[in-house]
């Protein structure tokens, strides 16, 4: 299998990043995620953010993905991908769901954009939402997992990458976004051709 290294623009206040990567989501509420807030009232850490995976041993092409939000979930974040080297800088503009680009960034072929959460046609057709538990210590109805699963079989060429960044653009709920895990399902290249 495929060793993935796992970095982020933050630090926050709970778990170091890798903990998104535990082969199954961990239970301890604060040491099993990782969150970008500055306190244990879930204060905003400003700005967007980024959580990049790199896969040291090879290529693979994403079929699906899952991003396992605490109740302080993302609505809206960019999924790129990358063979060259890690992904910087801003996403491109909002697409629109442009079909004649097929999902590459016009600007550089060398970076893509997989899934596009600021458009509205792209997080209905390809974005599946399901809820459970409730998360300790909050008096409302609020959901300890936020599961966002993204069907890129349909939305994107099958393209191989080495680099996939989640880049968050805002959070749904006003604290800083939290994340149990994230999982890319596919299959690996043979990069010895």
């Amino acid at each position: 299998g495929n060793t993935v290294k796992v970095t982020a623009d933050v630090r926050g206040n709970l778990g170091p990043i890798d903990v998104i990567l535990q082969q199954t989501p961990g239970t301890h509420w604060l040491k099993d995620r990782w969150k970008a807030a500055s306190d244990m009232h879930g204060t905003n850490i400003p700005g967007a953010h980024w959580v990049q995976l790199e896969f040291t041993k090879g290529d693979i092409v994403p079929n699906h993905l899952i991003l396992d939000w605490e109740a302080a979930y993302a609505d809206v974040y960019v999924l790129q991908g990358s063979r060259e080297g890690p992904i910087t800088g801003d996403p491109p503009l909002a697409s629109n769901h442009n079909d004649n680009d097929n999902g590459h960034n016009s600007t550089s072929d060398a970076v893509y954009t997989l899934f596009d959460g600021r458009d509205k046609q792209q997080r209905k057709l390809y974005r599946t939402v399901q809820t459970s538990g409730q998360s300790p210590g909050v008096k409302t109805t609020t959901p300890l997992h936020v599961i966002h699963t993204i069907n890129l079989t349909t939305i994107s060429p099958e393209r191989p990458l080495r680099y996939l960044r989640l880049f968050i653009l805002k959070s749904a709920m006003g604290w800083g976004v939290s994340l149990w895990q994230f999982d890319v399902y596919g299959y690996e290249m043979d990069t010895a051709s």
